[in-house]
C-alpha cells in the first residue's frame, strides 16, 4: 500500500516559486545562520457551520448521515499498478498503491493526489494502470489527464455516464471550529467516514516538491490511503482534498491537512484546459530561513556586503540570486536585496511571499517594494512562466 509521503513544516523560500527552495548559500560570513534549522514534527502525506439536528431535550444532537451519504456517492478508491521485471528478465504487473479520489464533475473528472498515481516518488513515472472503485463496488479504468507536483494534485477521467459529482463548497469561508468529515479509504478500509472540526486554516506546508501556503488543518482522522479523499462540510460540500498528516509514526494523531477546494478548482481548470498548471515566475531565488533579518549580526553582514549606508529592514525576504534576463533582473532586483511587499501586501517572511504569488500566472503583473543597498525601491514585474 502506498504511504502518504513525508512532509516537513514550511521553512523555505521560493523564487521560481518551488524549484528554488534548495538555493546554494553564498560565501557570506553569516552562512552558518542559514544552515540552522528548527526541528519539527514529521508530516506524512498521506460554508458556514450549521447545526444538523437539534434535539428537544436541551442538549444538541448531531446527525451526519446525510452529508456522509452525499460524499460516499462521489468518493472513490484508487488502485494503481506498475510493471516490474523479475530476476530472469520476465516482466510482470503488480499492484503498487492505493488511495482515494473525488468525482468533481458529471462528465467523469476525478481529483486525487499526484503522489497517488506516481511510482516511487511524486516526481516518478506515472503508474501503468489506474482504476477507480465506487462505494457500490463498480470499478472503472481511469486515464490520467494531468498532474501537478506543486499542489500534489492529479486529475483523472473515467468513462461512466452515471457518475455523481460532489458539490463544491467555498473553502475561503471555513473557520476554526466548524464540523468536517474526512471520507476515503484509509488503510484499505473503503468507504470510511471520520468526524472532526476545522482546527486551523492557512497552514503552510512544504515537502516532496509540493507546496501549500493555505492548507486546512483538521482533527478528523486521516490515515494512509486517505490521500486524495474528500474533506466535506456539515452539508456534504467538498471543502478540501486530504493530503497529509503530522505524525511521529505514520498514524493519525489528530493533525491532518487538506488542500482547500478553492485551490483545487484552479488546478483542475488548468489541467483540463492545458494538461498542466502554468505558474508565474518572478525569476529570483530567496534565502531559505525566515527570521534572519531579525538577527543584528546577519543584518550587519548584508549591509557590509552591499556597501549600504544603513542596515536592511528587520522583516522581508532576502534575494539569493536572480535569473539573468528574467523579470526580477529586468526590474533591477539583485543579490541581497530585501523584498518587503508584493502587490501592497506586507512580506514579513517566506510564507507571506509565497501566498502573494500562489495564484499568479504567466503574464500577470506584480508590484514589488524592496530594499536595495540602503535605498527603498519599487518595481513592476511581468511574470514569466515557471520552468518546473
Amino acid at each position: 500500500m502506498r504511504n502518504m509521503k513525508g512532509f516537513k513544516w514550511l521553512l523555505v523560500g521560493a523564487g521560481t516559486f518551488a524549484a528554488v527552495f534548495a538555493a546554494v548559500v553564498g560565501a557570506l560570513q553569516f552562512d552558518r545562520f542559514l544552515r540552522q534549522r528548527t526541528a519539527g514534527d514529521v508530516v506524512f502525506r498521506g460554508g458556514e457551520a450549521r447545526m444538523i439536528n437539534a434535539s428537544t431535550g436541551g442538549a444538541i444532537g448531531f446527525d451526519f448521515r446525510e452529508p456522509a451519504k452525499k460524499a460516499l456517492e462521489s468518493v472513490v478508491s484508487i488502485q494503481t499498478t506498475a510493471e516490474g521485471e523479475d530476476f530472469f528478465g520476465r516482466r510482470f504487473r503488480q499492484a503498487y498503491s492505493q488511495g482515494s479520489g473525488v468525482v468533481v464533475s458529471a462528465d467523469g473528472y476525478v481529483v486525487t493526489n499526484n503522489h497517488v498515481v506516481r511510482v516511487g516518488s511524486p516526481a516518478g513515472p506515472l503508474a501503468d494502470t489506474v482504476s477507480v472503485t465506487f462505494a457500490d463496488g463498480k470499478s472503472y479504468d481511469a486515464t490520467v489527464v494531468g498532474t501537478d507536483r506543486r499542489s500534489d494534485l492529479a486529475v483523472l477521467r473515467i468513462e461512466n455516464p452515471n457518475v455523481k459529482a460532489l458539490a463544491l463548497g467555498d473553502s475561503s469561508k471555513l473557520q476554526p471550529g466548524e464540523w468536517v468529515l474526512a471520507v476515503g479509504n484509509p488503510l484499505g478500509y473503503s468507504n470510511t467516514v471520520s468526524l472532526g472540526i476545522v482546527s486551523s486554516t492557512g497552514r503552510p506546508l512544504q515537502g516532496d516538491d509540493a507546496l501549500f501556503v493555505d492548507g486546512i488543518q483538521t482533527d478528523a482522522a486521516i490515515n494512509q490511503g486517505n490521500s486524495g479523499g474528500a474533506l466535506v462540510d456539515a452539508e456534504g460540500n467538498l471543502v478540501g482534498i486530504n493530503t497529509a498528516i503530522a505524525s511521529n509514526n505514520g498514524g493519525s494523531i489528530g493533525i491532518g491537512f487538506a488542500i482547500p477546494v478553492n485551490r483545487v478548482k484552479e488546478v483542475v481548470r488548468d489541467i483540463v484546459k492545458d494538461g498542466k498548471v502554468r505558474y508565474g515566475d518572478p525569476g529570483l531565488e530567496l534565502y531559505q530561513r525566515d527570521g534572519l533579518l531579525r538577527n543584528a549580526r546577519a543584518r550587519r553582514e548584508i549591509q557590509q556586503q552591499t556597501g549600504a549606508t544603513s542596515a536592511p529592514p528587520t522583516a522581508g525576504v532576502i534575494v539569493h540570486d536572480v535569473v539573468r534576463g528574467g523579470p526580477a533582473a529586468s526590474a533591477g532586483i539583485r543579490y541581497l536585496d530585501v523584498i518587503t511587499s508584493v502587490d501592497g501586501k506586507k512580506v514579513e517572511g517566506v510564507q507571506d511571499y509565497l501566498a502573494a504569488l500562489s495564484a499568479k500566472r504567466p503574464g500577470d503583473k506584480v508590484q514589488v517594494k524592496f530594499w536595495s543597498a540602503g535605498a527603498s525601491k519599487e518595481a513592476s514585474l511581468t511574470l514569466a512562466e515557471s520552468r518546473d
